[in-house]
């Protein structure tokens, strides 16, 4: 048998088709609500509507419901990740390579599109710093680290700072996950002990810079490690209780596929709604404009990533590709 070809019409089909059976729906559909959450939130921000506004408990739990958002998605990061590898022989050097497949080249997308938008934005606000002057932000991005240097998510791509977090996490995961095999209760109240402990102490006193309660990685060990959690002691059978319907678990399955690179992108996209001014269109225009061009963008990107893991499923099976579609960021 000669070796498949792909193309990009051959994978808009299989894009929306395939999806849905390496994939959970309830996960899905979880991780729409997510993106739900951040983008009224900082479509709300952008228009300084009362919708965007933190709250909670300030130095401790202060967010907007896109706040929120962010904390499905580490939840549901660690849960997803625990039902895929929970029972796996994999190396530690196999498992981290992995997760930098399955997050870098969404992120590296993401970040041409966060610069070529900064560009053209900065031609159009001189008040903007040129892009010569931000060579070392650069550098800083292509890593996802930004936030630990104290730029945040850095220029182009200003939720990258979930990416050094994350990352920061999957380091952690093999670790929490074995104790949490072994004493699944005892581990988790320490996590929560750790995140708690974390966020009072940074939350009243400045040491770290950039709003260390949301990429400090002890400040959020709680909500990946609940996750893991709830893998570990829910039967696996309940997490698949909503994928009995196809044509839903489709469309929730490239929904939730565009999640992350969803998420990245549309940061830098806002543009087009607090310069809907300079564009000459209306605010309400505007923000329909960021976003179809967010969705269209994301989709994009997402058929170029899966379109490399589709390549790689063509070659022999690896423990590092195997379940790639089935995990949530």
């Amino acid at each position: 048998m000669s070796k498949p070809t792909v193309t990009i019409p051959n994978y808009v089909s299989w894009s929306a088709a395939k999806i849905s059976s390496t994939r959970l729906v309830l996960l899905d559909l979880l991780r729409v609500i997510g993106i739900i959450l951040i983008l009224i939130a900082h479509i709300g921000q952008a228009t300084h509507h009362p919708i965007g506004q933190f709250f909670g408990i300030k130095g401790f739990y202060w967010v907007s419901i896109g706040g929120v958002g962010v904390t499905v998605f580490l939840i549901l990061s660690g849960l997803a990740l625990h039902l895929n590898y929970r029972q796996k022989d994999i190396s530690y050097g196999q498992f981290m390579s992995g997760r930098i497949l399955r997050i870098y080249p969404t992120y590296w997308l993401s970040l041409i599109i966060g610069i070529l938008v900064y560009l053209i934005a900065s031609q159009i606000n001189e008040s903007l710093p040129g892009l010569s002057s931000q060579i070392g932000s650069l550098v800083c991005s292509i890593t996802g680290f930004c936030a630990f240097a104290g730029q945040w998510g850095g220029p182009f791509v200003p939720t990258a700072w979930y990416i050094g977090l994350i990352i920061s996490l999957y380091i952690l995961y093999p670790f929490i996950s074995r104790g949490i095999k072994q004493k699944p209760h005892v581990v988790i109240l320490v996590l929560f002990s750790v995140s708690t402990v974390s966020r009072i102490i940074l939350g009243h006193y400045d040491i770290l810079p950039t709003r260390p309660l949301d990429w400090f990685p002890p400040c959020r060990l709680f909500e990946f490690g609940l996750g893991i959690y709830l893998a570990e002691i829910v039967k696996s059978d309940m997490w698949a209780c909503a994928n009995k319907n196809g044509k839903v678990g489709s469309i929730l399955g490239l929904a939730g596929g565009l999640t992350f690179p969803l998420f990245l992108v549309h940061y830098p996209l806002l543009r087009i709604i607090t310069g809907h001014s300079w564009l000459h269109i209306s605010q309400g225009t505007a923000i329909v404009v960021f976003l179809v061009a967010s969705l269209l963008v994301s989709w994009f990107i997402l058929l170029l990533t899966q379109a490399v893991t589709h390549i790689k499923k063509s070659s022999p099976k690896s423990p590092i590709n195997e379940q790639i579609n089935r995990d949530y960021t």
